[in-house]
């Protein structure tokens, strides 16, 4: 076992089935970084988080209404293959994604300043009262919902970096491996300020309205688009089961999911091509209109939602 350190240079880089037994339910982490509490409402009821709080609210398997700041959408809550982490964001704070490189001590200068150039990301920033573009080791991020899926980290907000980890690697191997820090902003300027950098600076922050949010959005497919009229029922006939889903809570969707959304489901999708080869459809206008639904049944599958515009 060989333990890894990381210097802290970071100041000086600044440039210019029939019977379910499993889960019915998701509990999600909801934070709020400001300094004044919060009210989110979550099907009707409201919801307050006090400053710089954390709490986790349990959604079960079906839809649900989220409205905060006077505005709302509806997610639908579903299963997943293989579980992922994320949190709730209702004020859209900025969030702030460090790499770290640990290292062994037999690193050379030049394969460690190679692999620190490789986390450096542009970034737009309020600099001394300017706005000026800088590279850093990190991505920023402020959607309403982030998750690991598309912000992989390894340490969430309320966890510290240790001075090193431990690796399984072979005696005297030069070996180095990134680790990525989640942050509240406030605290990642803490962060900078005690590693030594003077300069007052801050992040951009553009929320959107949460009409405007397109991650996770359950698609909607071009029907009229359709040549194959058994390609265009089979469709109609299952996004029918879809509505018929959404109506559905707990075991109930569960059950249910995985032969629309699960393998089974998108299994099922992909073999409907047969119902319009090439000389019932040349344009292949059935296969066109169903890709929107696979990709996001394939990118969504280990997502602990859909959003539902």
């Amino acid at each position: 076992m060989k333990s890894l350190k990381y210097p802290l240079i970071l100041a000086c880089s600044i440039t210019l089935c029939s019977c379910f037994n499993g889960p019915t339910s998701e509990v999600r982490p909801i934070d709020n970084p400001t300094n004044n509490e919060i009210k989110l409402v979550i099907d009707g009821k409201e919801i307050a988080i006090p400053a710089n709080t954390r709490i986790n609210h349990t959604f079960e398997y079906g839809k649900h209404n989220i409205a905060y700041n006077n505005e709302s959408f509806e997610i639908v809550v579903k299963p997943v293959k293989f579980n992922g982490h994320g949190f709730i964001n209702p004020t859209q704070s900025n969030y702030i994604l460090h790499t770290f490189i640990y290292a062994t001590d037999n690193t050379s200068d030049e394969t460690y300043d190679k692999l620190y150039e490789k986390t450096l990301n542009k970034i737009e920033v309020n600099l001394n009262g300017q706005q000026v573009e800088v590279e850093l080791p990190i991505k920023v991020v402020n959607d309403f919902f982030i998750e690991d899926q598309d912000n992989r980290w390894d340490y969430f907000i309320d966890e510290n970096m240790p001075d090193e980890v431990t690796e399984n690697i072979n005696k005297n191997q030069s070996y180095q491996v990134h680790k990525v820090k989640m942050y509240r902003e406030k605290e990642y300027l803490k962060f900078l300020k005690d590693d030594g950098y003077e300069d007052e600076i801050s992040f951009l922050n553009k929320p959107k309205k949460l009409s405007e949010i397109n991650q996770y959005v359950f698609p909607k497919l071009d029907l009229e688009s359709i040549r194959c009229d058994e390609g265009k029922q089979y469709l109609l006939d299952t996004l029918d089961k879809w509505q018929q889903l959404f109506t559905l809570t707990g075991s109930d969707f569960a059950s249910k999911y995985e032969g629309l959304g699960g393998y089974d489901g998108m299994h099922a999708l992909l073999g409907s091509k047969k119902l319009c080869p090439k000389d019932k459809d040349p344009e292949q206008t059935y296969s066109k209109a169903i890709r929107p639904l696979d990709d996001a049944l394939t990118k969504g599958r280990d997502m602990y939602f859909f959003i539902i515009k």
